[in-house]
C-alpha cells in the first residue's frame, strides 16, 4: 500500500506492525484465456468461480471456434 494522501496514510498507520512473516503480493494476473483467440480448437478447464473468464472466452469466440468446457464445482446446486 503506497501512502499518497491522508486516507492511505491512515490505512498504512492502522495496518503497519512488526512481523516476522512478511507478505508478498503479486498480480494482477491476466485471464488464463487471454490468448484463446490464437487457437481454433479450445478445451477450457475451469473450477468454481473460474467459470467467469471461461464464459467470457466462450461468448467472445463461440461463432468462430470449436470450444469444449470442463467445469468442476463443489456443489451440484451450482450447476
Amino acid at each position: 500500500l503506497m501512502k499518497v494522501g491522508d486516507w492511505t496514510g491512515d490505512v498504512h498507520k492502522a495496518l503497519t506492525r512488526d512481523t516476522k512473516r512478511p507478505c508478498w503480493i503479486k498480480g494482477p494476473f491476466p485471464s488464463p484465456y487471454s490468448h484463446a483467440g490464437k487457437y481454433d480448437n479450445q478445451i477450457l478447464v475451469a473450477s468454481g468461480i473460474g467459470i467467469t473468464p471461461a464464459l467470457a472466452a466462450i461468448n467472445a469466440f463461440k461463432s468462430q471456434r470449436r470450444i469444449n468446457l470442463i467445469w468442476a464445482c463443489r456443489d451440484p446446486e451450482m450447476l
